[in-house]
C-alpha cells in the first residue's frame, strides 16, 4: 500500500457510522510493526473471467520461514441492490484459518449489513465466530453483534443529535451463569463523536466500572494527519496515553506512534512502480531490555 485515503472524512454531514468504530480514524494512523522479512505476492484471474483476488504471504522473523499465507478475496458483482464479498486466510502448516463474509442490501436511502467472521486452528477447531448486523438511517445506525461462541451479544445504536454530534449506546450482555446479572452480566457503555470541519473528537465510558476513553484526530494538511488517545481504568488504576500521525505523499505513507508504556513504532511503505511496493518497520520498548524489532517487505502485484 502506497497512496492512502483517510478513514474519517470530517467533512461529511451528518456523522452517521458505527459505535464500533468510534475510533477507527485515529486506529488509521497507528503503524502495524513486523519484524524479519515479508513477501506479499498479489494477483487476479481477470483472463479466467473470475472475481477473484488470491496473495501469497511469507513471514519470516529471522533467517527461517515463521509463516506461509495462502489469501483469497472473492467479491460479487452487485445485483438488484445486492453486493457481497468473501476472504480468507489460510496457512497449510498448521491448519490455522481465517474468514469473512460481507453483504450489504441497499433499500432507497437506507442499507443492511451483514457480515460472518470467523478464526479456526487445527483446521476444523473453530476459536471465533461473530456475525455483525447494521441497519443504516440516513441520521441513525442500528447494530446487533453475536459472539456463537462465548454466547455474547450486543445492541448498539449511534444517532446524530446534530450535523456534527453523535450520540450512542452499547448494550452489551454476556451468558455467564457464574455471576449475577447486576454483576457482570450487562455491560452498557455510552459513545458520543463530534466531527468538526478539520477534526474528530470521540470517547466512550464505560457504566459498569467508569474507565473511559478519549480519542482526537485531527486532519492537519492532505500530507498530514495527528491523532491522539487515552484510556484510563479506575478499577486497576492503568493510564495510557498515543500519540500518532501519519505522512502521505503521491507514492508513500509513514506511520509512527509512540505511547506512555515506552513503546515505539513506525512503518514506512513506498511504491516503486506500477506493480512493486516496499515496506520498512521498527519498534523499539523502552520498559524491557533487548525488546525491539525491524522488519522489511516487499509487495509485487
Amino acid at each position: 500500500m502506497t497512496t492512502d485515503t483517510d478513514d474519517c472524512d470530517v467533512n461529511q454531514s451528518p456523522p452517521t457510522g458505527l459505535v464500533r468504530d468510534v475510533f477507527r480514524s485515529v486506529n488509521s494512523l497507528m503503524p502495524i510493526p513486523f519484524t524479519g522479512c515479508r513477501i506479499h505476492m498479489l494477483t487476479k484471474a481477470e483472463k479466467l473471467s473470475w472475481p477473484v483476488t488470491m496473495m501469497l504471504k511469507l513471514d519470516t522473523n529471522g533467517p527461517k520461514p515463521s509463516g506461509l499465507w495462502v489469501s483469497g478475496l472473492y467479491e460479487m458483482a452487485q445485483r438488484d441492490g445486492l453486493k457481497a464479498s468473501a476472504m480468507t486466510d489460510l496457512n497449510p502448516k498448521s491448519g490455522k484459518w481465517n474468514f469473512e463474509a460481507i453483504s450489504r442490501l441497499e433499500t432507497g436511502e437506507n442499507w443492511l449489513d451483514a457480515s460472518l467472521t470467523g478464526q479456526v486452528c487445527a483446521w476444523t477447531r473453530p476459536v471465533k465466530v461473530q456475525v455483525n448486523l447494521d441497519y443504516w438511517f440516513p441520521t441513525r445506525t442500528l447494530s446487533l453483534c453475536i459472539d456463537l461462541l462465548f454466547k455474547q451479544c450486543a445492541f448498539q445504536i449511534l444517532q446524530s443529535v446534530t450535523d456534527r454530534l453523535s450520540l450512542g449506546v452499547n448494550l452489551a450482555f454476556k451468558n455467564d451463569t457464574t455471576c449475577g446479572l447486576n454483576e457482570s452480566q450487562l455491560r452498557p457503555n455510552l459513545v458520543a463523536k463530534y466531527a468538526g470541519p478539520n477534526y474528530l473528537a470521540s470517547g466512550r465510558v464505560n457504566m459498569t466500572n467508569w474507565a473511559f476513553k478519549l480519542a482526537y484526530y485531527h486532519h492537519c494538511t492532505d500530507w498530514l494527519q495527528t491523532g491522539t488517545m487515552f484510556d484510563l481504568n479506575p478499577t486497576s488504576s492503568v493510564v495510557t496515553s498515543r500519540l500518532a500521525f501519519r505522512i502521505l505523499s503521491d507514492t508513500s505513507v509513514f506511520r509512527a506512534a509512540i505511547d506512555t508504556n515506552g513503546i515505539v513504532s513506525s512503518l514506512w511503505e513506498k511504491r516503486l512502480g506500477d506493480r512493486m511496493a516496499v515496506s520498512l518497520s521498527m519498534f523499539l520498548n523502552h520498559a524491557i531490555l533487548d525488546s525491539y524489532g525491524v522488519g522489511i517487505g516487499l509487495s509485487f502485484e
